[in-house]
């Protein structure tokens, strides 16, 4: 069996999504960046079970969790790829999915600078000021995110920075 790379994301609501998509589209046209689905990643890694147990792995996780609140603490960003500008999260909601993720999916990682929503990808960070940028989008996020799904996804590349070799390989709604 050969070893791959994965993610499992949270997946906001649906009117939620669509509004996020709109400013990561927005964006990504402005700055010839590349466009991605709004999401929050709750752990990666490199999955070594084959994917029957990884897809087992998520939907047990799925199936224990209720759908959950974060708060918008403000927009970020730091110089690399995946965390280049994104807003910043804190669960409202008293259970910690994530601590449950790194167990329920063995050999998962949380994402290193904590809870996001990334809205831009981008090694171009000479380009543009993005201090002016986070005053220019203040106020059009919401508040508050609700997630009420999680996706599994790898580059089917192997390069997570290959946006385009993105697949979704499960889709697992939060019941519990």
């Amino acid at each position: 069996m050969k070893n791959f790379p994965y993610a499992v994301w949270l997946v906001p609501c649906a009117e939620q999504r669509i509004g996020l998509k709109q400013i990561i589209q927005r964006l990504a046209a402005r700055f010839g960046t590349p466009l991605f689905e709004p999401h929050s990643t709750l752990c990666s890694g490199i999955w070594t079970q084959g994917l029957p147990a990884l897809t087992h792995a998520v939907d047990g996780l799925a199936g224990r969790s209720a759908p959950l609140s974060m708060a918008v603490t403000g927009l970020d960003w730091i110089d690399r790829w995946f965390g280049f500008f994104f807003l910043r999260l804190r669960s409202v909601d008293s259970d910690d999915l994530f601590i449950r993720a790194r167990r329920q999916v063995a050999g998962s990682h949380p994402p290193e600078i904590g809870p996001h929503v990334s809205l831009l990808y981008n090694f171009g960070e000479d380009e543009m000021d993005r201090a002016a940028l986070r005053d220019e989008l203040a106020g059009t996020w919401p508040a508050v995110i609700r997630f009420d799904a999680l996706k599994l996804v790898r580059p089917a590349s192997g390069s997570w920075e290959d946006i385009s070799s993105w697949e979704i390989l499960h889709v697992a709604v939060l019941s519990a």
